[in-house]
């Protein structure tokens, strides 16, 4: 029951609870299972959710800001605690609890780095390496230069299939993750060999997310797909919210972003600000911003009229979370941007809140065909 419950968990929020039972459970004897017994890691991470809950209760619609640097501080004390620990418990399972929770929610900085530094030493050591596994998917989008080289080490030493099944996915997919960020076809081309040795030799390896074969036969259908890095932006056609016919190759010559985007979606709203900036910064002949709308039809009318009201004055083409363009630029994360040069090459391709990275991609590409 706990395997089929991980198996559907569709994102960290859902999974991590899950993952506090396993940690706990995975640090004791065989014969206590499954009653669970106190732990220095479940006293660590019962306080931790104690400070967590007394913060959030605390917080006024008039101290967000405040609210966050809290919330900071706080991830940033318990990140140095759970290493701490970590470093005490290395002899038994609970490191890989101390582990996991600052992989989830640790602040990003020389703790959390020294944190990973752990996982090649001590990670195909663990008597329970089934959490370490569940959990390795989401570790492709934190933050630390430390990660790849101990995912490879890991995958070198694993003495545990289903560890380095899971850790060799979570390596193709970070190397991916940062070939679409810089826009490097070499890069595209690493980590599609690293993802097809997961379909081929580990593709019914379990983690949080699903089957890693399955996992990474959806992130080589965008590296082999007609929308990949380096390719000719596909012909994509469709009609935007006031029925007007759209083709993209007639931005040809201006560099566009393309945002897979929806107004029901918090992280897509959060970078409307700064498409706007890019709108004010750059003419129309040079720079176009194309949203690939994905909120379902009933709600498009208050859409036009919000972004209307909200001066977000792109074109917003209809499809869906399961339509035809989603389909044919493989997106299934939202936002999705992707960034297409004038000569109509796809450039770069990023996920969720992206910032001021959207910026700096079309900032680079602009200034190309000034050169």
């Amino acid at each position: 029951m706990l395997c089929t419950s991980c198996r559907i968990a569709v994102n960290l929020k859902q999974s991590l609870p899950l993952f506090f039972f396993l940690m706990l459970t995975a640090v004791l004897p065989a014969d206590d299972k499954p009653v669970l017994k106190p732990t220095a890691y479940s006293l660590l991470y019962n306080e931790w959710e104690a400070e967590r809950e007394a913060l959030e209760n605390t917080s006024t619609p008039n101290n967000i800001e405040e609210l966050k640097k809290r919330r900071q501080a706080l991830r940033k004390t318990y990140t140095r605690k759970f290493l701490e620990l970590a470093k005490q418990h290395t002899a038994d399972d609970q490191w890989s609890g101390c582990f996991i929770w600052v992989m989830a929610y640790g602040e990003p900085g020389p703790d959390l780095d020294a944190m990973v530094d752990l996982l090649p030493r001590y990670g195909n050591k663990v008597h329970n390496m089934f959490p370490l596994q569940m959990f390795m998917p989401d570790m492709v989008k934190i933050k630390s230069d430390r990660i790849n080289p101990a995912l490879a080490e890991i995958i070198e030493n694993s003495i545990s299939e289903g560890l380095h099944g899971a850790a060799l996915y979570a390596l193709g997919a970070r190397t991916k993750k940062t070939a679409d960020y810089h826009g490097s076809q070499e890069g595209c081309r690493h980590a599609e060999t690293l993802l097809q040795q997961v379909v081929d030799q580990f593709p019914d390896v379990a983690t949080s997310r699903g089957k890693t074969g399955d996992l990474a036969k959806q992130l080589l259908k965008t590296l082999r797909g007609p929308a990949a890095i380096g390719k000719q932006a596909p012909e994509t056609k469709g009609k935007d919210i006031a029925g007007v016919s759209f083709h993209l190759s007639d931005q040809r010559g201006k560099v566009i972003v393309l945002s897979f985007s929806g107004h029901w979606c918090a992280p897509c709203r959060a970078m409307h600000g700064i498409e706007k900036e890019l709108l004010k910064k750059y003419p129309q002949e040079k720079f176009v911003i194309i949203e690939i709308n994905s909120d379902e039809q009933k709600n498009l009318k208050q859409v036009a009229e919000k972004m209307n009201s909200d001066g977000l004055m792109w074109r917003a083409v209809v499809d869906n979370t399961q339509g035809p363009i989603a389909d044919l630029w493989s997106v299934t994360t939202w936002p999705t941007f992707y960034v297409i040069d004038q000569k109509h090459q796809v450039r770069h391709r990023g996920t969720g809140f992206i910032g001021q990275d959207l910026v700096h991609w079309v900032d680079k590409l602009i200034n190309e065909s000034q050169e």
